[in-house]
């Protein structure tokens, strides 16, 4: 049984990119939430850091890799894994790890620009293989033939 958890923290080492046997991508890093409380005179204070392994696969890796780094405030929705392990010299342990099915940024600690991946199919012979040709004119005109949703401010709204 697979718990789904929510976790709000930094990413705290390198995100490290690598496939599975497969072939699949896949994108691992490590993160610390800190847990901050107020002192008797008012003061903020480190409570204690959790540790978590963070492990994505297919597009969500590699979308991942493209867009997080060390230190980024992030939010990871997926699924608590509890892996007991054993050291060389014998001294035992437990790993929390999170199976990602969602990373985003936090905004409450910075911002961020959303920008689509597209998933459209090769043009056909009668198609142009300019994607600013097939959009409709009032959104290739404001967007500068890019994609509306991936502009910033781009107006009018795409939908």
């Amino acid at each position: 049984m697979t718990d789904t958890i929510t976790v709000v923290g930094n990413i705290a080492t390198v995100p490290q990119p690598g496939s599975t046997a497969t072939g699949f991508a896949t994108l691992s890093f490590r993160m610390a939430t800190n847990h901050r409380r107020q002192d008797a005179s008012g003061a903020w204070i480190d409570a204690s850091t959790n540790w978590f392994e963070v492990k994505t696969y297919r597009t969500l890796a590699e979308n991942a890799a493209a867009s997080l780094t060390k230190g980024d405030a992030v939010i990871v929705t997926g699924r608590l894994k509890l892996r007991e392990w054993e050291g060389k010299d014998g001294k035992r342990g437990m790993s929390v790890e999170i199976e990602a099915d969602s990373i985003g940024p936090d905004l409450r600690r910075g911002r961020c620009v959303y920008q689509r991946t597209s998933h459209a199919t090769p043009p056909t012979a009668e198609e142009p293989s300019d994607s600013a040709a097939r959009m409709p004119a009032e959104v290739g005109a404001s967007a500068g033939g890019q994609d509306g949703w991936a502009t910033p401010g781009a107006e009018p709204v795409p939908f």
